[in-house]
């Protein structure tokens, strides 16, 4: 692959003419100020590449620089070379405006149809890319994404890579603020040599003197106008540890004045849990010398809300080595601890979904496999087959039901899924789905009460979906149910013009921790329940997903552990019907289906 993407890299050259952003030389002198060409891996910058593929699902991400006459990759994820021709490339066209660029399919783009790398490897279908644009509004490259396939990227995607594009131009303009600042501790030492040297000669030592605090005055002047510029936090702190300046931007994050934060008083903005790591740490520096870095949470005065920032801070000595100042920054890094956690939830999540499905349809299948082995070896007698039969079916019947949930909870995702709307009443769907719940509540002894209102009137939904919606709550309410338990559904108007479906059970209940997340997929309220009761904690998520489908609202209810749990169904009214004199039909069976005729009133 590196061969043929070199050789359509010099085809590239011949036939795609360059196109040079406004003010090309300030640009080019604001790349080289940062001195980040040709450098060093980083992990800062192989992290941000690494979260950029994974958020957006594409093999290739970059942090490509626009050189004169080539692209370098700071880092990069799934692309073999370090540099390519600039003339060739996406970034030229990405860099041109400071909005995002995105190619959606470069195959049918008249811009990048020819192009050697679309035609060729990498085969590159979609692009999209975030200019890496400084404060003087010069681009220095993009953060990209590619991938061998057209398509997009949702909301979620994009506004990640905003934020991830935004925190490489941080780390870049750190890198060029570090620069400017180590350049200013060598001149200052070197300032520092001269005026020692002056004063090995008496008769120049005034005049000496008095130029050398001229040029510390004007470079301290220079140093806090950087330090006020840069976007964060700048501080210094004397040899001890006193801090003795911080710049605006310190002042308006904690929203006090520089003489309430200078001193000791910084101490009292910093998270309580993360102040005796952060002390000690800063202690150890002033001791050894050893550069000043830690992690640590620090409250915002506007709000009162802690976030995560790096502080780091540098000694500055004098020609004997003695340190006489220390020049700090705390950059905030709570956006991407925050990209971390999520990326790293949902790794967990994806592994424990794994590890169900594999457990929940690896069981049926074992148990088929053993019946039907018993049936191939003629071991059984004919009630025995009978048994081996019913066995079969059942775990097949199981097996279905789990790929039925991935292929619906699937379709829903993508938005795939299609309802054969029509106007509907409630009380024939409700019926329906009670008689195939019977069975296993008859099983479990179980009381199946039924209780419907007269003149509830019609709904606008599918039929089938519609009693899939509710065959699932039955069901969830008969299996943490216990033997001879009571699980009721009833149907009713509200004074809203809605319908209402309320199903009920004095089963296991759920715990008000988790409570918030019942609806969630691949949720459930602890590990053993998956032993213990089987599934993929797929149900509930399809039932919100269907009646929000529905234009109607889920609800779950529960007083804890132990309680029972109610959930409560609303779904809008088509028209309204006119109630009906009678009173609530009420149905009960202990382990038998209240399906019956439906009464006028019913349907």
């Amino acid at each position: 692959m590196p061969r043929s993407v070199k050789q359509a890299s010099k085809k590239a050259v011949a036939k795609v003419k360059a196109v040079a952003p406004h003010k090309e030389a300030e640009r080019i002198a604001a790349l080289r100020e940062c001195a980040i060409l040709d450098t060093e891996a980083e992990e800062s910058f192989d992290d941000i590449v690494r979260l950029a593929a994974y958020i957006c699902q594409t093999p290739i991400a970059l942090v490509s620089l626009v050189d004169t006459a080539r692209l370098w990759f700071k880092a990069k994820v799934g692309f073999p070379l370090d540099e390519l021709p600039r003339e060739s490339t996406f970034c030229t066209q990405a860099i041109l405006k400071p909005e995002p660029f995105i190619i959606e399919d470069a195959s049918s783009d008249k811009r990048f149809a020819n192009n050697p790398y679309v035609m060729s490897e990498p085969h590159v279908r979609f692009y999209a890319a975030i200019p890496l644009v400084t404060p003087d509004g010069h681009a220095l490259g993009v953060l990209c994404v590619i991938d061998h396939t057209p398509r997009t990227l949702n909301a979620e995607q994009h506004e990640a890579l905003n934020v991830l594009a935004r925190q490489t131009m941080t780390q870049i303009q750190l890198r060029r603020n570090s620069n400017a600042l180590a350049e200013l501790n060598q001149k200052l030492d070197r300032e520092i040599v001269e005026r020692t040297r002056a004063e090995r000669e008496r008769e120049e030592l005034l005049a000496r003197e008095q130029e050398v605090r001229a040029t510390a005055e004007a470079n301290e002047q220079r140093y806090r106008f950087l330090a006020e510029s840069i976007p964060q936090q700048v501080w210094t702190a004397q040899p001890d540890g006193a801090l003795d300046y911080v710049n605006r931007q310190t002042v308006d994050y904690f929203a006090r004045t520089g003489a309430e934060i200078v001193g000791d008083n910084w101490q009292q903005v910093i998270h309580p849990d993360d102040l005796e790591a952060c002390l000690a740490r800063w202690q150890r520096s002033l001791a050894t010398g050893e550069v000043y870095e830690v992690e640590f949470r620090l409250r915002r005065g506007s709000d009162g809300d802690y976030r995560w920032h790096l502080g780091r801070a540098l000694p500055m000595r004098d020609a004997s080595g003695r340190i006489i100042r220390w020049f700090g920054t705390n950059t905030d890094i709570d956006d991407q601890k925050r990209l971390y956690r999520l990326a790293e939830e949902a790794n967990r999540a994806k592994d424990t979904f794994l590890a169900t499905v594999s457990h929940e349809l690896r069981t049926p299948l074992t148990s088929m496999m053993g019946w039907a082995e018993l049936l191939k070896l003629g071991m059984l007698d004919e009630k025995g087959q009978r048994h081996a039969l019913d066995v079969i079916e059942s775990s097949a019947r199981s097996q279905a039901q789990l790929i039925g949930d991935l292929l619906d909870i699937s379709r829903i995702i993508s938005g795939k899924l299609r309802l054969d709307v029509q106007p509907l009443e409630l009380a024939p769907v409700i019926a329906a789905a009670t008689d195939v719940v019977h069975p296993a509540a008859e099983a479990k002894s179980i009381r199946l009460i039924t209780r419907i209102a007269p003149g509830v009137g019609m709904v606008s939904g599918d039929p089938d979906r519609m009693q899939q919606i509710i065959w699932n709550l039955l069901s969830n309410a008969v299996k943490f149910t216990p033997e001879g338990g009571r699980v009721e559904v009833s149907l009713r108007r509200t004074a809203g013009a809605q319908a209402e479906i309320v199903v009920t059970d004095d089963g296991a209940g759920i715990n008000p921790e988790f409570l918030p997340h019942v609806f969630e997929h691949f949720r459930q309220a602890d590990s053993t329940s998956t032993r213990k009761h089987g599934g993929l904690g797929l149900g509930l998520a399809i039932v919100r997903r269907l009646v929000e489908l529905h234009g109607g609202t889920v609800a779950a209810e529960s007083e804890g552990a132990g309680t029972g749990a109610t959930f409560r169904i609303r779904l809008p009214l088509i028209r309204r019907a006119p109630r009906k004199a009678g009173a609530t039909t009420t149905k009960s069976s202990r382990g038998k289906s209240a399906r019956g005729k439906l009464s006028p009133a019913q349907t």
